[in-house]
């Protein structure tokens, strides 16, 4: 009895270990194959709106767009127009880091999965005041993977459909909870890092989570422009006047809920998890009965690996986006 018992365990314990190693596969690859894909999306869109036709996949898409953008002339283009959540606004070029990215409007989940994004509140980069962008470090092509690896006046590129506006990064202040040559580290609710910064210079503000496999702090990158800045939209004109909000309330709650989880999404997970194992157990249950054990779990894995699968994908929305 006591041996079949520890047998049980061991088996669940081997089980359980096989699940969290999958779970890290899709965390580490699995997110990359989405993440690749939306920078596909995210380079046709962008390519089409700089009239840049038959772009083809994310990389040659680049290629045309900058190569476009960088014969125009910022001081003269045209304002942008508001963008949608979701939509392609620009690329980002870090020659040290090797990171070449299309980045979207917006920093929720759905958009961080495609690319850097754009936090929106803040001017775009290239127009005057502190522009933010934030990006995974671990997951989903992790783009701002290597961050912490830039020092003071090595160069930012960043593209948009203003033009092309070149940053270098600056050493960073004295305060923070950690720091290193050209980064610092905050709290998720200290959002005043990407608000409108006193000295009045245009800036680029680059967020991600730290330490790398965390959501526990906010690692920080600053670079300030040293290209002319272009025209920024003109605010709309309010229909009645309201008092201003504390100028870094909605950002702190941007920086929080960037990378943070949806607790909606726990439910989901359990449930695809459950029915998993409820197809484990009915072939299990027909193996054992019937004297064809194998072949049972053959036909069984399938639907057991697309089961997971969805569960995989719902976990990774519930917990925190690193």
């Amino acid at each position: 009895m006591v041996t079949r018992i520890l047998g049980a365990v061991g088996k669940l314990f081997i089980g359980a270990g096989v699940v969290i190693l999958a779970f890290v596969a899709f965390q580490l690859w699995g997110t990359g194959l989405e993440e690749a894909s939306g920078q596909d999306q995210l380079g046709q869109s962008f390519a089409s709106s700089a009239g840049v036709k038959d772009a083809g996949d994310a990389g040659d898409a680049l290629e045309a767009v900058t190569k476009r953008i960088e014969t125009s002339t910022p001081s003269t283009t045209a304002p942008l127009p508001p963008a949608e959540v979701g939509q392609a606004v620009g690329a980002i070029v870090i020659p040290k880091i090797g990171l070449e990215k299309f980045f979207v409007e917006g920093t929720d989940k759905a958009s961080l999965k495609k690319g850097p994004g754009h936090y929106e509140g803040t001017p775009m980069p290239g127009q005057p005041g502190n522009a933010a962008i934030a990006g995974h470090r671990t997951t989903y092509g992790a783009p701002f993977n290597r961050i912490d690896e830039l020092v003071p006046g090595d160069r930012i590129e960043t593209y948009t459909l203003q033009g092309k506006f070149v940053y270098e990064v600056v050493a960073p202040p004295e305060r923070g909870i950690e720091h290193g040559p050209g980064w610092w580290t905050v709290l998720p609710t200290q959002g005043e890092v990407i608000g409108p910064l006193d000295d009045g210079q245009s800036t680029l503000t680059l967020t991600a989570c730290h330490p790398k496999y965390s959501a526990r702090q906010r690692i920080i990158v600053r670079a300030r422009m040293v290209t002319a800045p272009t025209p920024a939209p003109a605010p709309a004109p309010a229909e009645t006047p309201k008092p201003a909000p504390r100028a870094t309330s909605t950002h702190d709650k941007a920086m929080d809920e960037a990378l943070s989880g949806d607790s909606s999404a726990l439910w989901p997970a359990l449930g695809f998890a459950g029915a998993a194992l409820l197809v484990l157990g009915l072939a299990w249950s027909l193996g054992r009965r019937f004297g064809h054990r194998v072949v049972a779990y053959a036909l069984a894995t399938p639907g057991i690996c697309v089961l997971m699968w969805f569960c995989f994908v719902w976990t990774d929305r519930w917990l925190p986006a690193i």
